[in-house]
């Protein structure tokens, strides 16, 4: 099997009220939490020739959100990227879309770094609340604001575990996308379809989405043979 799974870690964050701080628990895989560029809390860098300061401290807790998976066998270029829904921001969050915003950047920022050719996007929808996850408002701004450098060098995307609602809003926002953009979507019901299209890449499958295909895989298998 060459989906690797790993159990996230709980990281506290004393400052926060009891309420917040569950919502805001830390499930990254790195204790630190710290990036290589990250200077004082701030991440600083330029995106579309304007500097940006990122709030480091602020976005902690959610930069496991995404997370790199290597480059495709076939080639050894094509960058294969994961982001991770279930590990997005809580809309209840006092000054969520600040959080959002600098989020954004910072997944902007990781995607800059990453890419030099192409690349796919794997969103792993699985175990995604509804209060974790974006509104088409803000995944339209997040469109429009990619440069075209990004947008060109994307080969597919890959949504893994799509619900109906799901496919309803990506079809709603087709008018806000390029043709080109909207031909690239893919969508992957199981971890072992995903595992079909990427035999050779190591893509780390939190336990929450685990648990969440396994419970749809059975019962699809119910639903079949009864």
């Amino acid at each position: 099997m060459y989906v690797r799974v790993f159990v996230s870690s709980n990281k506290r964050i004393a400052t926060q009220s009891y309420k917040e701080h569950a919502l805001l628990r830390s499930t990254s895989k790195d204790d630190s939490g710290v990036d290589s560029d990250e200077v004082q809390d701030v991440i600083a860098c330029v995106i579309d020739n304007t500097p940006i300061n990122i709030d480091a401290k602020t976005i902690t807790p959610f930069k496991c959100v995404i997370s790199s998976a290597g480059t495709l066998q076939e080639d050894h270029q094509t960058a294969v990227i994961a982001i991770y829904g279930c590990w997005l921001p809580d809309h209840r969050l006092r000054e969520y879309r600040y959080i959002m915003d600098q989020l954004f950047y910072y997944v902007y920022h990781k995607l800059d770094k990453l890419v030099t050719n192409d690349y796919i996007l794997v969103y792993f929808h699985g175990a995604t609340p509804k209060h974790r996850t974006p509104d088409l408002k803000f995944l339209r701004k997040c469109y429009q604001m990619v440069n075209f450098r990004l947008r060109k060098n994307l080969r597919s995307v890959y949504v893994v575990h799509p619900t109906r609602w799901l496919r309803t809003v990506i079809a709603l926002s087709r008018p806000f996308f390029s043709n080109k953009f909207y031909h690239k979507i893919n969508y992957v019901y199981t971890i072992a379809e995903l595992e079909r299209q990427f035999p050779n890449n190591r893509l780390s499958i939190p336990v929450a989405i685990e648990q969440y295909d396994l419970r749809r895989t059975r019962r699809r298998f119910l639903r079949f043979f009864c």
